[in-house]
């Protein structure tokens, strides 16, 4: 009988708190009068006040100032405004009757700061034109694209409007030094000890190029290398990329020198995705040669390819990503038209995909693949332009080349085939210091059967990453899950180097 009462008693409150709880009005729906037919869709996209959403009438005049920045934006800086919400019951319609007035466009463009840049270098960065109709996102757009150059330590913008109807913008820039000398000292799991000394100048010519000198000494190569890169070729958006290089270097089974001239242009087709086509030219001596790499390793030769490459990016940093995606896709033809004694086809494909977990984790996948075939009168793919797995940057535990065929006396003679995948779980560790657990895959071989899942070797480990500017210094513990028989150098081995593997 109690336990009724108060069951009985129960519900009689729950009722009667249910009674004080006044209805809330839901928006029946919202209409837009006197805008411009394309902007009303993306006017109510922006409006804060939404269909089947709770009512209050505090909320209209943040409506109101939503639709005036959405229209000030958009080159409307004379625009007015009035939102009104109709009751009925308990359903609120909501009207927003727009006055825009007229359109403002782009005036003069003022840079104020500048003093080696010629200002014509600077304009060639905007994303827009005196006479086009005034977007306050295009003033953000080109200050990000000065901002990308490397050119300037400060950089600001304010705009004015005139009775005249335009609007002017100021940038108010002070340049970073246009020469610089660069040089390092370093440690790779490849390359062993490595020095390098380089000038660059932001500047060159007077006209905005940048120019690179770098020579690089390591236990391995000899490097000398020029770069010049024109970002607006006959004053448009497509970048002028030219490279000149000498290298000599000394591999398992054999010496190689190459002196190598490329030449390229690439665009941004979309915000994310990057087109290029490139021409290179080479020639290649090769000496001091194994016997069983003989085969593989025409002792002079010269290439003459163009490729043409896509570059998909959407991580939200160039160094240290926690999410988004890369990809990319070269496809080279070597000979033929193009010349040469080398002939063939290269194809490669990789991908990357970024997921940010909890507390500043990141979990990485990557995968690869690729192949090249030797046409007319080339019996075998050269050496140097073979597949190669194992190592800092592919399946680690593993020495660099280690995995894919080799020569009789255990000389890496690369693949015609390649396939991988990686991953990894980062997390930080303490300040700048950040840990990695990792997972790797993969095979080179010379037809297609041999890099099916079965014929890949695995390695796994764990590693540390120190964060600097130019990115992560790098050291993974990598352990060989399954090696051909037992390995002379061990299960274990350590892999250090600069950056990223992906």
């Amino acid at each position: 009988m109690l336990k009724a009462a108060v069951i009985l008693l129960a519900s009689f409150a729950v009722r009667a708190a249910a009674a004080e709880v006044p209805d809330v009005p839901l928006i029946a729906g919202v209409s837009v009068s006197g805008s411009t037919p394309e902007l009303s869709d993306r006017l109510l996209e922006a409006f804060p006040l939404r269909k089947g959403a709770a009512y209050s009438p505090e909320d209209l005049p943040l409506a109101r100032e939503v639709v005036l920045s959405f229209y000030n934006a958009r080159g409307y800086l004379e625009a007015d405004a009035d939102v009104s919400a109709s009751v009925s019951g308990d359903e609120v319609s909501v009207s927003v009757a727009v006055s825009e007035g007229p359109r403002y466009i782009f005036g003069r463009t003022y840079f104020s700061g500048l003093r080696k840049l010629k200002v014509r270098a600077a304009e060639r960065e905007l994303d827009y034109a005196a006479g086009d109709f005034y977007e306050y996102s295009k003033v953000m757009s080109s200050l990000g694209r000065l901002q990308a150059l490397g050119w300037f330590e400060k950089l600001g913008v304010s705009v004015s409007s005139s009775a005249a109807g335009t609007v002017d913008v100021h940038f108010d820039l002070a340049e970073h030094p246009m020469l610089w000398f660069k040089g390092g000292v370093g440690y790779g799991s490849e390359e062993r000890e490595r020095v390098s000394l380089g000038l660059m100048h932001n500047n060159f010519l007077g006209r905005g190029y940048k120019a690179e000198v770098t020579g690089s000494l390591s236990t391995i190569w000899l490097e000398y290398r020029a770069d010049v890169v024109n970002r607006h070729f006959l004053a448009t958006r497509t970048e002028l990329g030219s490279r000149s290089s000498w290298r000599r270097e000394r591999r398992e089974g054999y010496n190689m020198e190459t002196a190598k001239t490329s030449l390229g242009l690439g665009r941004s087709l979309t915000e994310s995705l990057r087109g290029s086509v490139t021409y290179r030219l080479q020639r290649n001596l090769i000496y001091r040669v194994a016997p069983g790499v003989s085969a593989y390793a025409p002792g002079l030769s010269r290439t003459r390819s163009v490729s043409l490459a896509l570059n998909r990016d959407t991580s939200d940093e160039p160094f240290y990503p926690s999410r988004g995606s890369r990809s990319e896709f070269l496809l080279e033809r070597s000979g033929g038209l193009w010349g040469g004694d080398v002939d063939f086809y290269k194809a490669h494909l990789g991908a990357t995909a970024y997921v940010a977990a909890w507390r500043r984790t990141v979990f990485v996948v990557s995968g690869r693949g690729g192949f090249v075939r030797e046409t007319g009168d080339t019996r075998e793919v050269p050496i140097f332009e073979r597949f190669f797995a194992g190592g800092a940057n592919s399946i680690r535990g593993y020495a660099e080349r280690a995995v894919g065929p080799s020569d009789s006396a255990g000389n890496p003679i690369g693949g015609r085939v390649t396939a991988g995948a990686n991953s990894e779980f980062r997390f930080p560790v303490y300040g700048r210091l950040r840990g990695a657990l990792f997972a790797d895959g993969g095979q080179a071989a010379l037809r297609t059967s041999g890099v099916s899942p079965r014929e890949w070797k695995f390695g796994a480990g764990f590693g540390l990453r120190y964060r600097t500017p130019v990115g992560p210094l790098r050291a993974d513990f990598g352990y060989k899950l399954n090696p051909d028989g037992e390995p002379s150098d061990g299960r274990w081995r350590i892999h250090l180097t600069l950056g990223e593997s992906f």
